[in-house]
């Protein structure tokens, strides 16, 4: 049975390397032809216990196409998922690695204005980024301004449960990972996230070309409070 578990452990690592391979290769200009709505559906929190093996299994439906916004979301997701549950195997380097992972498939995120993309881009406000991914997520909103308002509102009045229901209860939990934040935040939190977003958008805070790639590269201050 060990010799099987490995054998398992040691495919479903494979296939979360290639997944976010696939998802690194993704072209920003291909993105453009991606137009139809993203309509996100509410489900109940999944009883199923996070795991590598589940993360790095999860498949699309049969015959669904992702489209290049929704594979920069997977790899992002996917990522701060095995990080959180691998935590006490990480280094520094290894986290300063995995940061800039993430930031660099959100950054794509900047060339990508179809309304599916901006619902996916708005779906993320419900998962907790990081530090540095989060200072570079509040740009990415800025520069998009009042395209994201009525995504980030429809969250702000319905919430979200995608992250508790894609990944586990578990992950409600404070992880130091995440700076002792879950990666799931509450449905407190969220508001407060979005409330203060589209105040910034509503007062059209700007974020600059320099300040985007301030933020991609190191942590700083917040887009929202310099």
């Amino acid at each position: 049975h060990s010799r099987s578990g490995g054998s398992l452990a040691y495919y479903a690592r494979v296939v979360a390397i290639l997944l976010l391979l696939v998802a690194g290769a993704v072209s920003t200009t291909l993105a453009r032809s991606w137009s139809y709505h993203y309509k996100p559906i509410a489900a109940k929190p999944s009883a199923t216990p996070t795991t590598e093996a589940n993360i790095a299994l999860a498949k699309p439906a049969s015959g669904e196409q992702l489209s290049p916004a929704r594979l920069l979301k997977r790899a992002i997701v996917s990522n701060l998922a095995l990080f959180v549950l691998q935590q006490n195997s990480y280094s520094e380097k290894a986290y300063a690695d995995h940061s800039a992972y993430v930031t660099s498939r959100l950054s794509h995120f900047d060339s990508l204005t179809s309304p599916e993309a901006l619902a996916v881009f708005a779906s993320l406000s419900g998962y907790n980024l990081g530090a540095r991914a989060q200072q570079l997520y509040e740009c990415l909103s800025l520069r998009k301004g009042k395209a994201l308002e009525p995504y980030f509102e429809q969250y702000l009045h319905n919430g979200s449960n995608e992250c508790v229901h894609e990944l586990g209860a578990s992950m409600t939990q404070p992880n130091a990972a995440l700076g002792n934040h879950p990666l799931c935040p509450s449905d407190e939190q969220q508001k407060i996230r979005l409330t203060t977003l589209l105040s910034a958008i509503e007062s059209a805070k700007t974020c600059s070309d320099s300040e985007l790639a301030a933020a991609a590269t190191h942590p700083g201050a917040s887009a929202l409070n310099p």
